[in-house]
């Protein structure tokens, strides 16, 4: 999955437009600098603090898988742009590829504070569900959410996520205190794709 990829989603009521593409260090060390806001801790429930100069660390971060059907692989991580040319605003990406099941894990974080809720997040998170149903053969595709993250809940549903499952004090946040997570799922079938 190291190929090129550059995919595109315009939002046709607004005219808004996302690129997603893989991404050199250059530009994933600018994502790591964006993750230092600590708005983003209570937000994502991750530590965003990363070495800024440690990629592998930063992909690996956030390539951790929390569904028990995910596998082990490789990650398929594209940053968010505006235009092909320009730094990043975030990053999306399908993780934990289960080949037997035809599942994968996804994310999307919009770290670029001036560009979250927005629609941006939205857009890149619906343009790679298309990209992981037409173009990998995936079948079902999971997200697990804080439950406290109402606008990625809503997110994710109106593009045709429901829950599955809550899982109540089972993410253990930056601060040692652990909060609820909401399991949910994405059927090809019932993607939202208008």
């Amino acid at each position: 999955m190291n190929q090129k990829i550059l995919l595109e989603q315009e939002h046709k009521a607004t005219g808004f437009k996302v690129f997603l593409t893989c991404m050199e260090d250059e530009h994933i060390k600018h994502l790591i600098k964006l993750a230092q806001d600590q708005s983003l801790i209570d937000l994502l429930g991750w530590n965003p603090f990363f070495e800024p100069d440690n990629t592998e660390q930063f992909i690996e971060a956030i390539s951790d898988c929390t569904l028990p059907y995910s596998r082990k692989s490789q990650p398929l991580v594209l940053g968010v742009y505006l235009t092909p040319e320009s730094l990043p605003i975030g990053y999306v990406l399908l993780k934990g590829f289960n080949m037997d099941l035809l599942t994968a894990e996804t994310a999307v974080a919009i770290l670029d504070k001036k560009y979250r809720n927005k629609g941006y997040g939205k857009l890149a998170l619906k343009r790679l569900m298309i990209y992981a149903f037409d173009e990998l053969g995936i079948k079902r595709i999971g997200a697990t959410i804080l439950l406290s993250n109402n606008s990625s809940i809503n997110m994710v549903k109106n593009l045709g996520f429901v829950v599955t499952e809550i899982k109540n004090k089972s993410w253990e946040m930056p601060n040692g205190e652990l909060a609820d997570l909401a399991f949910m799922e994405l059927t090809n079938d019932s993607i939202r794709r208008k």
